[in-house]
């Protein structure tokens, strides 16, 4: 599940410096129809809205402010923004994703590290989650 870092997490992924093509994002953001309600939280950035609002989702396993701790990070490595809270999930939209394999793994052992799923898809090693980090304007998250 770890491969290709064996049982050492390989520390955090280099920063992203270049942007999504606007185009890519533009029809990310026009396939995303899901309905969804807005909601208004006082705070300095996006990481911090989780903390603010009380939100337990990971309760089994995280913090609301640990995770605003490594949303923090991501926001100023990858441009990830808080763009939805559910019950026990979250999904971010990412203005700097990875845009090679070889880039995406070292994410993906940050997104293992961090969650029991990532990807709405049962994605578990950072095998299965790189592939899918790859151009990916969403990364999403679910805690058991």
């Amino acid at each position: 599940m770890l491969a290709p870092f064996g049982s050492r997490f390989p520390g955090l992924a280099p920063a992203v410096e270049q942007e999504l093509d606007p185009e890519l994002m533009r029809r990310a953001l026009r396939q995303y129809t899901r309905d969804a309600r807005i909601g208004l939280v006082p705070a300095d950035r996006p990481a911090d809205v989780l903390p603010r609002l009380g939100w337990e989702g990971a309760c089994n396993s995280r913090t609301s402010v640990q995770i605003a701790a490594v949303l923090r990070s991501w926001e100023d490595r990858f441009g990830a923004r808080l763009l939805e809270v559910g019950f026990a999930d979250i999904r971010l939209l990412v203005s700097r994703p990875p845009q090679t394999l070889e880039a995406a793994q070292p994410i993906a052992a940050e997104h293992f590290a961090f969650c029991d799923e990532a990807a709405r898809m049962g994605l578990r090693g950072v095998s299965e989650i790189a592939p899918a980090l790859v151009n990916n304007p969403f990364w999403d998250f679910w805690w058991d």
